[in-house]
């Protein structure tokens, strides 16, 4: 009896051992079933969510086609109404019920963006270097541009600036710019920057900007773009073999067009040349020699004015080269005694090499007098910053963007220009900023333009017939 029972009893645990066992394997089945259903719920949410039209305060249109517009304009170089049909071509593509906005509406929303940029996006902290520059007047307004460079004493430079490098610190446009008016400018701009040092200033060398650094007691640093440029300029600004082949390659070009040897057309010389157009002429005249032997007779005839020019086209090759020299080592390391002695090793190398005519001896000298000028801030600073082109790069990137020639708030774009967009920053700055904002900026900051001036008197005209 005892035997029998205890075999029951077996069979009874065996059973609910199996059936224990049974149930967990079911259990994890049942886990996992609900895993592979939950997986792409929540991808499905997720991507939901991010296809979701977000919200901007006071705003009909998205912040996603807002970003998009705003792109468009500043990284895209397109105009206010192709951002505009975009916007509303995109919105109809993703089934979202949007027409497509006004171009107007797109250039607020790039001014109010630029505005937050240039005032409220970030607090300026620690210690900067400042590259200040007007632009070339464009019709009768000037805009003078601050950018700064966060100063790093450990960071060592191997290149030139880039626009990520700097951020805008003030912008304002007038009919003209005095030291006195600059000063005021950087006090300003300064003043809304309370926990910001500028440590020394890069400009050209200009009169108002040198006054305005004095007023201030400002370091200045001179551009070493502009010391080679006057450099130059100094040996062969008046040189009238220089003016001849210019000349002549303005008399091929009229010659040569549209004919059958068009291929030898030279490229256009260009009025306004920092260089006085050493660098076209040299590219041009090295890649003739290089087809010389292939050139009918007939062509070579055409040409024959480089071989009568050939010793002045020496000497500008010469000064080109010292110049890409120059340019190499001071744009890249800047000012500093390591810099110096890197330039005089490459100077005494290429001295041996070649040697030097006189126009490249009274280059020398000038670029040697421009550490000496700098040598008291060099000790002061160990490594001077002396190249101030971005500035000239984002002044012709804002120029090339085309449209009415004259200077208006849309110079906001300008601190746009290193700022990668999203529907974040696109929330927080017309939360922040609002149009009557970019209004009272523009009517501070900007002066009326010749545009702006003609639609005031039509108002009047209008109001008085009235």
């Amino acid at each position: 009896m005892r035997a029998r029972l205890k075999a029951k009893v077996q069979r009874w645990k065996r059973t609910a051992l199996t059936a224990t066992e049974s149930r967990r394997l079911l259990q994890a089945r049942l886990r996992r079933s609900q895993n592979r259903v939950a997986r792409p719920e929540a991808e499905n949410a997720s991507l939901r969510a991010k296809a979701a039209p977000l919200k901007v305060e006071g705003h009909t249109y998205p912040a996603q086609l807002i970003a998009l517009a705003v792109f468009i304009v500043i990284h895209g170089n397109g105009s206010l109404r192709c951002a505009a049909k975009t916007v509303g071509f995109m919105a109809h593509l993703l089934g979202w019920k949007y027409g497509t906005p006004s171009h107007s509406s797109v250039r607020r929303w790039v001014l109010r963006l630029g505005l937050y940029q240039l005032e409220y996006a970030t607090e300026r902290v620690g210690d900067y270097i400042g590259l200040l520059d007007e632009s070339i007047q464009i019709g009768r307004e000037k805009l003078l541009l601050l950018l700064g460079l966060k100063y790093d004493p450990d960071l060592k430079w191997g290149k030139p600036l880039t626009g990520d490098d700097v951020v805008v610190l003030g912008m304002e446009v007038q009919q003209s710019w005095t030291g006195k008016l600059v000063a005021g400018f950087l006090r300003r701009n300064l003043a809304r920057m309370p926990r910001l040092k500028l440590l020394y200033c890069i400009t050209d060398g200009g009169t108002n900007l040198s006054k305005a650094l004095k007023i201030l007691k400002l370091d200045a640093v001179g551009d070493c773009t502009h010391i080679m440029m006057n450099a130059v300029k100094k040996v062969l600004a008046d040189d009238p073999a220089l003016s001849l082949l210019s000349a002549n390659i303005g008399q091929l070009r009229r010659k040569l067009m549209l004919t059958a040897e068009g291929f030898l057309l030279p490229p256009t010389l260009r009025d306004k040349d920092r260089f006085l157009r050493i660098f076209t002429i040299v590219h041009r005249v090295e890649r003739i020699d290089s087809i010389w032997a292939e050139l009918p007779q007939s062509s070579r005839d055409k040409l024959h004015f480089i071989n009568e020019a050939r010793t002045r086209v020496q000497c500008m090759k010469q000064l080109k080269t010292l110049v890409e020299l120059t340019a190499g080592i001071l744009k890249g390391a800047g000012l500093s005694t390591a810099s110096r002695q890197k330039w005089e090793q490459a100077i005494t190398g290429f001295t041996k090499k070649y040697g030097l005519n006189e126009e490249s001896k009274t280059f020398i000298s000038k670029v040697r007098q421009f550490f000496i000028d700098h040598e008291a801030l060099i000790a002061k600073y160990q490594r001077l910053v002396c190249c101030t082109d971005i500035v000239e790069s984002t002044f012709g990137r804002y120029k090339n963007k085309g449209g009415t020639p004259t200077i208006s708030a849309h110079v906001l774009s300008i601190a746009l220009y290193g700022v990668n967009f999203s529907p974040g920053l696109v929330q927080k700055a017309l939360s922040c900023v609002s149009y009557q904002a970019v209004h009272d900026w523009e009517t501070r900051y900007v002066c009326e333009n010749r545009y702006g001036l003609v639609r005031r008197m039509n108002r009047e005209l209008k109001s008085d017939a009235a």
